[in-house]
């Protein structure tokens, strides 16, 4: 079995590039760990395809280190994230220039936002005059496909602290808080806030942390259903897949986003959700479905590398990496199983402190046959 260099043990949070900081994003890969797998299984020059890309991890390490990308989700938070990421402002500069334009043409709006449009849930929130405004350069930067401003305001959307627009709120996912944080105690907690300040502090925040890229680098980010077709038709042939697919409905990657979904314009999170996070036979089936068609798209002897995780449902325990790796030996799909190495997940590295459900990552090496 081929071996796998650990060597992300280490906490990134005042390491890593501060693009990866963007937006908050449930089951994030460390980027350590992205960092690791491109380096170790591809070369400068290479292509690397992540066709479950969610925040965007894996491709923005692989750019940062001189690689193609090819990327795609089906989450429209997800693609979001991962556009901004590989599509970033110039320099700091360049992003307060676009900030600036985007504002001005905002406020104009402001006056004709109409709150009666918005679901109560929303509203539940947000000051109104906060709202407004939240709601007045959402609908410019998406009009004008800012990506990367959009991920820094969805980024600030809700929190309890002060550089954040809601009420007092979780931050990975959106629960009011008005219950440790009573009106009644805390009114400068439910007071307006002011939208330009905040989000300009956070776009000044997202360049704190960069590095030299080279921008002659293709990069491939699509919203696409990775189940239904690849997105590689119009790009050169792909030197590694590594990606880390959505398993066993662990994470609800639509749920916990609803309130920033909501902001890109979806209404029904629920029917998102049953796509997002299929249960377990959907998944292997789903495996079983693609694992041919990312063998086409490799060389004999170029990796796949699988994240995946082992978990607990409903007091059962499901070895999911161990049955793909006998969908792998059981089905003529061109791979073989060729190295996994298990890391156990840290409590702090959770979104919520109380799922515990997928208790480690495993990483498959896979490699196309000869």
């Amino acid at each position: 079995m081929e071996k796998i260099r650990v060597d992300w043990r280490e906490s990134t949070l005042y390491s890593e590039c501060s693009w990866h900081q963007l937006a908050p994003y449930i089951g994030r890969m460390k980027s350590s760990m992205a960092h690791s797998l491109v380096a170790q299984f591809t070369d400068v020059g290479d292509t690397v395809y992540d066709p479950f890309c969610g925040a965007g991890t894996v491709a923005l390490e692989a750019w940062r280190a001189g690689r193609h990308v090819v990327a795609g989700d089906l989450s429209p938070y997800a693609y979001v994230l991962s556009k901004a990421k590989l599509n970033p402002p110039k320099d700091v500069n360049d992003a307060m220039k676009r900030l600036r334009m985007c504002w001005a043409e905002a406020t104009r709006q402001v006056p004709s936002i109409d709150l009666r449009r918005v679901p109560r849930w929303v509203r539940a929130f947000f000051h109104p005059e906060t709202l407004r405004e939240t709601i007045a350069v959402r609908n410019v930067l998406l009009g004008n496909q800012e990506q990367f401003l959009l991920s820094c305001l969805l980024g600030i959307l809700h929190h309890w602290r002060p550089g954040f627009l809601s009420y007092p709120s979780s931050h990975t996912a959106p629960y009011l808080m008005d219950k440790r944080y009573p009106r009644t105690r805390f009114p400068e907690m439910y007071e307006y806030r002011e939208v330009y300040p905040r989000l300009f502090a956070k776009v000044q925040r997202a360049f704190a942390r960069t590095s030299e890229i080279d921008w002659k680098l293709s990069r491939i980010v699509e919203q696409v259903d990775a189940s239904a077709g690849d997105q590689t038709g119009r790009c050169r042939k792909l030197s590694a897949i590594i990606t880390s697919p959505p398993y066993m409905n662990s994470l609800s990657y639509a749920r916990d986003n609803r309130l920033r979904l909501w902001f890109l314009r979806v209404d029904d999170h629920r029917k998102l959700e049953r796509v997002l996070s299929p249960r377990k036979n959907q998944f292997l089936a789903m495996m079983r479905c693609l694992l041919p068609k990312w063998s086409s798209l490799l060389s004999s002897g170029a990796p796949c590398l699988l994240v995946l995780g082992a978990v607990r449902k409903q007091g059962k325990y499901h070895n999911l990496p161990q049955e793909v790796r006998q969908l792998v030996r059981g089905t003529n799909c061109g791979f073989k199983v060729t190295g996994l190495c298990s890391s156990v997940i840290p409590d702090g590295r959770r979104a919520r402190v109380t799922c515990r459900s997928t208790r480690e990552d495993t990483i498959l090496l896979l490699r196309k046959r000869s």
